[in-house]
Order: C-alpha cells, then structure tokens, then sequence
C-alpha cells in the first residue's frame, strides 16, 4: 500500500517538474527529463540484450522492442507535457 502511493507521490512531482522546466523562458530546458528518460530507455535495452539468454536472435530483437516500446511510455508522456506548454505560445 506505501509502495504505491510513494510511486504515486514520485511520479506527480516528476510531472510537476516537467512543467515547472516547461515554464521557463529557455525552450530548450523541457526538454532535459525526456533526453533523460530516452537514454535510461536505451541503457535498459542494451541491458536486457547483454544479459538475457534467449535462444534465437529474433527473440532477443523482439524483447529489445518490447523493453524499448515499455520504457518510452514516460519519455511519451513528458514529451507531450512539453509539446502541450510549448504550443500554448
């Protein structure tokens, strides 16, 4: 029960940060958590293809889409953040 509303509490103030970063008079400052997240999305699939012993090279390449789809969801989702109060000027 604390586990989920710490993940909850966390990912509000993550949120709550990206518009504050959006806010600011450098466009460019916005666009920091998603870099961030692009390049913990790529590390994680370059983690499961290094350390997963699948059988066959298509499944370690369709793991590796999977990975990079899931772990985007946030870069998504702070780009649209971005996009949304950069749109409004």
């Amino acid at each position: 029960m604390y586990r989920e509303i710490a993940v909850i509490i966390i990912l509000i103030l993550i949120a709550t940060l990206q518009v504050y970063l959006c806010k600011r008079e450098n466009k460019r400052v916005g666009l920091i958590l998603p870099a961030l997240s692009l390049i913990v999305s790529i590390l994680a699939v370059i983690g499961v293809s290094l350390y997963s012993s699948l059988p066959n090279l298509a499944s370690m390449i369709y793991l590796g889409i999977q990975v990079f789809v899931a772990m985007n969801i946030p870069t998504v989702i702070l780009m649209g953040i971005y996009i949304l109060y950069h749109g409004r000027r």
